[in-house]
């Protein structure tokens, strides 16, 4: 998971992820990075909706040995588009998008392809395909 904290905390960009493997984590932190490779201007509200991604994590497993793990892929066609704000009256969401500036935004993605983590443990190197589920969120 990523985010960006809002200005009056820095605009910092904080990264929580792991990787697990047969129920036991192999690594877990926050040195990590997740990055829209390819973007699509949503018409709808003008977010920039991603179509491809790229994942990394970099940590250590519970013994100290390094761990590099990487995962890139196209989104394809999404899922759902879940306007957060649908569900309220259309003044209250008009009020929130023009007083606040707050316009919230959820996408999800499984691509039909089974992307393929690559992973280097200690300097041994694998690959395992896998079903990838992946969410953008866009609030302001």
């Amino acid at each position: 998971m990523e985010y960006t904290t809002p200005p009056s905390y820095g605009s910092t960009v904080v990264n929580v992820g792991g990787i697990a493997k047969d129920g036991e984590i192999i690594c877990a932190g926050a040195t990590n990075s997740a990055e829209h490779t390819q973007i699509i201007s949503d018409p709808e509200n003008n977010w920039p909706e991603p179509s491809s991604v790229k994942f990394s994590w970099k940590g250590k497993t519970q013994a100290g040995e390094d761990v590099h793990g990487e995962l890139g892929s196209e989104l394809g066609r999404r899922l759902d588009r879940v306007d957060v704000l649908a569900q309220v009256p259309a003044i209250v969401k008009t009020l929130v998008g023009g007083v606040v500036g707050t316009k919230p935004y959820i996408y999800q993605y499984a691509p039909e392809r089974k992307p393929e983590l690559r992973l280097k443990i200690d300097g041994k190197e694998m690959a395992e395909e896998g079903v990838l589920f992946s969410e953008a969120v866009f609030i302001s």
